[in-house]
């Protein structure tokens, strides 16, 4: 009898993925508190006042919790098609929800046609290195670029950012227009991404989710804009973006539950008709 030499089967929740993101999580958590140490050795040694100090630790604390549930519920997002683990790794080191999410949509969709698709069929080890490796390695450019260049560029970054683009009243500053050009840009390219969608499957209300989500997304931040300008509610600038991500996804999460139980054509399921 010949004798087959296989790999183990895939599994996108194997074992040695939760030792992995366990190793990942120990490194994260002791690096915190290696800086948190060194932090408050230095702050005692200039004399800072306690008070200030505690005050610090607290507000840095509260405003985690509210984009922690952002990166939660983008694990939960990615958990269908990737497994817990790996998005739980991405998410615990560098990533953010909106990047995740696009970059492994963008993936699947050259392999299967969409995520939803790819999860209806079946994701297997080649897709899933594929989809790692595009999240992964796109996202480490960033990084990568700052620590090379940073300390040659920066002071001329600091020297344009110090500039205005002049007119009446003194212009505006050039740092805050680029980063108003940048923050358009990405909410024109999410726009962009929903439309399409419901381009090539207006029948189907899932292709509607993305839209959907981006437009309350928007209204959240809206009211957001006036609780902190009218009202005076400035503890909430830090909170308005996670917190508009959240209301829309738990919105987009209603319309599915709906959608699911109420029989609504989903193109999730043609998929798995022609997959059978």
């Amino acid at each position: 009898m010949d004798k087959v030499l296989c790999a183990a089967q895939f599994k996108l929740d194997d074992p040695l993925m939760y030792i992995l993101y366990a190793i990942v999580l120990v490194f994260i958590v002791a690096l915190a508190t290696f800086y948190i140490v060194v932090s408050l050795k230095r702050a005692k040694k200039l004399g800072i006042d306690k008070v200030k100090i505690k005050k610090v630790i607290t507000t840095s604390i509260s405003f985690s919790v509210l984009p922690g549930l952002g990166i939660g519920l983008g694990i939960v997002t990615l958990v269908g098609t990737l497994g817990v683990a790996f998005p739980a790794i991405r998410l615990s080191v560098i990533g953010s929800l909106q990047y995740e999410t696009q970059m492994a949509d963008g993936a699947a969709t050259a392999i299967g046609g969409s995520l939803e698709q790819l999860m209806s069929v079946g994701i297997s080890a080649k897709d899933m290195v594929t989809i790692a490796t595009v999240m992964t390695v796109a996202i480490m450019s960033g990084p990568i670029f700052v620590l090379i260049f940073y300390r040659r560029l920066q002071p001329k970054f600091g020297n344009l950012m110090s500039k205005s683009t002049g007119g009446k009243g003194g212009g505006m500053n050039i740092g805050e227009l680029i980063f108003q050009i940048c923050f358009i840009g990405m909410v024109l390219g999410y726009l962009a991404m929903s439309i399409t969608s419901i381009t090539t499957g207006a029948k189907y209300i899932d292709s509607y989710y993305n839209f959907i989500a981006v437009v309350v997304a928007m209204i959240m931040m809206y009211f957001c804009d006036l609780l902190i300008n009218k009202a005076g509610w400035k503890w909430l600038d830090s909170f308005a973006t996670p917190l508009s991500m959240l209301i829309a996804m738990i919105v987009v999460g209603i319309l599915s539950y709906c959608a699911t139980k109420n029989g609504w054509a989903l193109s999730t399921d043609v998929a798995a008709a022609i997959a059978r």
